[in-house]
């Protein structure tokens, strides 16, 4: 049987993705504020139908490649992370003034990079996310005819960052009550005029959530 060595800084690496070798070890735990940073690519479905695939597939590529490439620069004390076709998940198992930090200077300069040279031909392409903070629950599963297990991170703060992200609007962070109240991200007020299509994009998420919650400011 082949083997492979690993070196710590790899499986640390590893710690941090869907899929890991298994050991029997297993993870389950509630994190009670979690930060959690949601990002996707706003007007992609209207780009996939106007352009080819030998425009789109190199363009998703690079969009994928230098994603990985910000978050192990900038955001490499997060707990986990998921790629999602064309937008990502973001877990920190804590949520306090360096963990805000790293997602912010994720979500900045990437957005930077991608309206500075990504997507300058296609200025109707644009990132945009939610910063939330809640409650998620970190669990594992195994594959052991693979040897590997499957990690991942369900629960109500996750499920609101992805529905807040998808009302924010290109280049903006939309950032819950919660997180907002703490101080320690600079807010703004957001209305959205089309109140019917909030109602439906926000179903499911409480009262307050659905009312309250604000753009970051960026400074």
């Amino acid at each position: 049987m082949n083997t492979i060595e690993l070196d710590e800084l790899t499986r640390q690496g590893l710690k941090k993705m869907p899929v890991d070798f298994f050991d029997n070890v297993y993870l389950g735990n509630t994190i009670e504020k979690a930060l959690i940073l949601c990002i996707d690519i706003r007007n992609f479905s209207d780009f996939l139908r106007s352009n080819d695939d030998s425009i789109v597939f190199p363009l998703i590529q690079s969009f994928t490649t230098n994603l990985l490439s910000c978050v192990n620069q900038y955001g490499y004390n997060c707990s986990y992370y998921k790629l999602m076709g064309d937008g990502a998940l973001l877990i920190w198992d804590a949520s306090n003034q360096e963990t805000i930090d790293s997602a912010l200077t994720v979500f900045n300069s990437y957005t930077d990079f991608l309206n500075d040279y990504l997507f300058h031909p296609y200025p109707s392409l644009g990132l945009a996310g939610a910063l939330v903070q809640g409650k998620a629950y970190k669990y594992e599963i195994s594959a052991e005819a693979s040897q590997l297990k499957y990690r991942d991170y369900i629960g109500y703060g996750v499920n609101l960052a992805c529905r807040l992200q998808g009302i924010a609007p290109k280049d903006s962070l939309i950032v819950n009550q919660d997180l907002g109240l703490t101080g320690l991200v600079p807010v703004k007020p957001f209305v959205w005029s089309d109140t019917a299509q909030q109602n439906a994009s926000l179903k499911g998420l409480r009262d307050e959530d659905r009312d309250q919650f604000m753009l970051y400011d960026r400074q």
